[in-house]
């Protein structure tokens, strides 16, 4: 346990900037994000809020380091549950949040339509395990790479890169696994199985109840009834205790921007997000289309033709409802889907995170198995992402609250990868 702590508290790497010139540039970073949506807003007007938020996700991820990865690993490798009960609080907040807006959008039907309800099956099962044994030994989830990407890990820039190659070599391959298995598999949304009220009581039932078990789980089962409502709000007090019995000038801005915020003030701002992301841009949080698109363009200038590729010819593949890239012809560029934009837009957020609280480096793996190990839990990430329809954000965490059962079935694969994924953390890469 000694070396998975090294791995998280002692990261090699060296400051590339002061604390005063990583202020000046995170002002000038500020200023061309301002343009980049100033631009948007007239060139490319459905990337406007894919951007918008892309920035405050990075944002909330880097200053309170909220990582599935972690969420789901350290349940097994340090018996550590405080992130995976933010992440369930998370739910809960988004889980309101979509029920609001399926009730101002009366007959509409809107989470069935436009939020993540996708096919479950065998699919949805081999492909989160490989997402959660990948995400274990590259050190981080989708959202994850994208934020320590941010900060300056150069292991997670190389996880990044094996996500794309997986993600593209799924959409090379999905004409495969569409015709044998997801073809025939239902999209079963929760309401129309058990009913409005059935649905709703289950789910929250289902999500209080885990982060019960969590807690008890944490505490060895020794006394289960010390749950109490505080456990988790006593998070929130620490992020304003600052502010609250300090006088300095300083105070609100080390509350915010210097101090790391606890894990379920992260929770409950990545749900409040993804309910304002719904709301006002009609889809909810996503990450691995635009990365997929990407990649796509990337192996278009390499010579392929992914025009051509069964992902990319199907509406059933298509997250972002507001551009039609069922490519009639080659002419019409990868970067007209708004969504390639978001996953740059996290990095971005992140970076200027990390830059206005003075922490940006850069930041080297540890070793040559570090390097191997990032690079394939990447590619099995971004394979596992593609085939499963989503990752931990879109096919988990944006799911469950959209009433899919896919997310339920998503996360219980994702914790067995995990635990696989934490064997072989210990037995390969910890000393």
């Amino acid at each position: 346990m000694k070396g998975v702590a090294n791995i998280r508290k002692k990261p090699t790497g060296f400051l590339v900037f002061n604390a005063f010139w990583q202020h000046k540039l995170a002002l000038i970073i500020l200023v061309i994000n301002v343009v980049i949506l100033f631009l948007f807003g007239f060139y490319l007007p459905g990337a406007f809020y894919p951007w918008f938020f892309g920035l405050f996700f990075g944002f909330v991820l880097q200053r309170s380091r909220f990582c599935f990865a972690s969420a789901f690993r350290d349940i097994f490798l340090i018996r550590n549950t405080r992130l995976t009960r933010a992440v369930l609080i998370g739910l809960i907040v988004s889980t309101i949040g979509f029920l609001v807006i399926e009730t101002l959008m009366p007959g509409l039907s809107f989470l069935e339509t436009f939020a993540k309800v996708r096919p479950v099956g065998l699919f949805t099962g081999v492909g989160a395990f490989l997402f959660g044994v990948g995400m274990v030994v590259a050190g981080g989830c989708a959202s994850g790479v994208l934020m320590r990407s941010g900060e300056g890990y150069l292991m997670q820039w190389v996880a990044l890169l094996g996500f794309l190659v997986g993600s593209g070599v799924g959409a090379w391959q999905m004409g495969w696994w569409y015709d044998n298995f997801i073809e025939a598999s239902p999209a079963i949304y929760l309401p129309h199985l058990l009913g409005w009220s059935g649905a709703v009581v289950i789910q929250f039932l289902l999500l209080l109840g885990l982060i019960f078990l969590a807690y008890a789980y944490e505490i060895n089962w020794k006394s289960p009834f010390r749950l109490k409502a505080v456990f988790f709000l006593e998070d929130l007090g620490k992020m304003f205790s600052g502010i609250i019995t300090d006088s300095e000038k300083s105070s609100l801005y080390n509350s915010l921007l210097k101090k790391p915020w606890p894990y379920v003030i992260g929770g409950v701002s990545l749900g409040l997000l993804n309910i304002f992301f719904f709301a006002l841009w009609g889809a909810p949080w996503g990450v691995t289309t635009g990365m997929t698109y990407f990649a796509a363009w990337a192996s278009e200038l390499l010579g392929t033709v992914p025009h051509n590729w069964y992902f990319f010819n199907e509406k059933l593949f298509l997250d972002d409802w507001h551009c039609i890239c069922i490519f009639p012809d080659a002419s019409v560029p990868f970067f007209t889907l708004p969504l390639i934009y978001h996953f740059m837009a996290i990095i971005m957020g992140s970076f200027l995170a990390a830059l206005l609280a003075g922490e940006f480096r850069i930041r080297k793996w540890r070793s040559g198995r570090f390097f191997y190990a990032a690079l394939i839990g990447g590619v099995m990430m971004g394979f596992g992402a593609r085939i499963a329809l989503g990752c931990n954000i879109g096919a988990f965490f944006s799911a469950i609250p959209s009433f899919s059962l896919h997310g339920w079935i998503f996360g219980i694969f994702v914790l067995a990868g995990s635990y696989v994924g934490g064997k072989v953390l210990l037995h390969f890469l910890v000393d």
